[in-house]
């Protein structure tokens, strides 16, 4: 079993990209299960509207049983004086033969119908409107999904973010102690004032308090990302490569918007579905024609004496008035048309609204990026001369906690502003439907 385990133990430890994070929240995350299911129960629209067009089989059956048996005996019709007359003329007793079931005592009896609407005015208009409901349905799925994936992001850089902070407070806190001992051997020799000692010993204590603090931020983020993906919580996560868009402009992407993003396919569909269902409420004033088929048999036959009989009927329906109910489902069925049709427009609008506002933000968060750089760099540069100046005497204590501080500032936004420049790419992607 030791050695099973510690052959698990590397594939278990693998690190997590974040296209692992992605495909483990597409077979484990609530929300896409969630997703799912609306999906399976939006696709049975078109087989319940098929069902309008399509033939039905019916089959039923009854067991009987009467008071008592209804017979007839025609030997009972005739009164004797008649029965005489006819045997005195043909010599012999009349044959009544035995007497006729016309009603058992009990009996089973069963049908099986085959029913084929001919023609409805409402059918076919309603299921191109069914058709079209499940794709925009698919076309929300696709949106819903990419939202998905895009939180999936926010959560894995989220992750990596709060362990930089825990990170970088830990060595805060490592480097403070250090300082603290420097401190106190520098009052001790007599080269420094008692007062820095109790510089060093508070530096120590802020650095402990936020290393607590960022430890809980991780676990907060950690625990987040789990939820969301179904990995556990303590996965090595690898931060992400910068990340192109395929536009050569803002137009482009727009572009790509109008023609890829799902809600905005879904608005179409929903359209063209609000248009089907205004057609098949102005038909349904037409008259609707059924036909049927049906085979029968019955333990009861009585004067036909066949057990089994079958039956072919037409029946055309027509409601030439209803009360008003089909002119008030014209007039709603029209304003429908119309909600759906400014919903469409304001879909794509809003996208267009969107898409903009994420270029802008990607564009801002490249020049955030490049400016952190600089600003890294400039601040490794200070700590560096402020450590220095500090262990020569000629820096305060404040001096080179503020050099620090200001250290850890810029490497803790440097992974703030790469995860700003990859969240803001994949929002722009999910927004114009190129999330896959």
């Amino acid at each position: 079993m030791f050695l099973l385990l510690c052959t698990l133990q590397p594939a278990l430890a693998a690190p997590v990209s974040l296209d692992d994070a992605w495909a483990s929240a597409a077979g484990n995350s609530r929300e896409m299960k969630l997703i799912s299911e609306v999906r399976i129960q939006n696709d049975t629209l078109k087989t319940q509207a098929l069902a309008l067009i399509g033939p039905k089989l019916v089959a039923g059956g009854n067991f009987t049983l009467n008071q008592r048996e209804t017979t007839l005996d025609f030997s009972q019709s005739f009164p004797p004086d008649m029965i005489d007359l006819i045997e005195s003329f043909t010599g012999k007793p009349v044959d009544f033969g035995d007497p006729l079931v016309i009603n058992k005592k009990s009996y089973f009896d069963w049908n099986v119908s085959v029913v084929q609407p001919i023609f409805s005015g409402q059918a076919l208009p309603l299921y191109t409107g069914a058709v079209d409901t499940v794709k925009a349905g698919r076309a929300t799925e696709q949106a819903q999904l990419a939202k998905v994936r895009t939180g999936v992001a926010q959560a894995y850089w989220g992750v990596l973010v709060a362990r930089e902070g825990s990170g970088l407070a830990a060595g805060a806190l490592e480097n403070a102690k250090k300082h603290m001992e420097q401190s106190e051997l520098r009052v001790n020799i007599g080269t420094a004032a008692p007062q820095l000692k109790l510089q060093a010993e508070i530096a120590v204590a802020r650095a402990e308090r936020e290393l607590a603090g960022a430890e809980a931020q991780a676990t907060s983020a950690e625990m987040a990302f789990a939820n969301l993906t179904g990995l556990p919580a303590a996965s090595e996560l690898v931060q992400p490569a910068a990340r192109a868009l395929p536009y050569s402009s803002l137009e482009d992407a727009i572009s790509h918007a109008e023609t890829q993003r799902g809600d905005i396919g879904a608005a179409g569909y929903q359209a063209k579905a609000a248009h089907a269902q205004q057609t098949g409420t102005s038909l349904s004033w037409l008259p609707g024609v059924d036909g049927r088929f049906t085979e029968a048999y019955t333990g009861n036959s009585g004067f036909s004496g066949e057990p089994y009989t079958w039956q072919m009927v037409l029946t055309a329906n027509w409601t030439l008035w209803d009360g008003g109910a089909r002119l008030a489902a014209q007039t709603k069925a029209a304003s429908l048309v119309r909600m759906a049709e400014t919903a469409a427009e304001k879909t794509v609008a809003d996208a267009r609204t969107e898409v903009t506002t994420l270029w802008e933000q990607h564009a801002r968060a490249e020049r955030a990026v490049a400016a952190v750089d600089r600003e890294l760099a400039l601040a490794t540069e200070n700590a560096r001369l402020a450590e220095a100046a500090f262990d020569a005497g000629t820096l305060s204590f404040l001096d080179l906690e503020d050099a620090r501080l200001g250290l850890d500032a810029a490497r803790l936004t440097r992974m703030s502003e790469e995860m700003n420049l990859d969240v803001s790419a994949i929002q722009l992607l999910a927004a114009t439907g190129d999330l896959h």
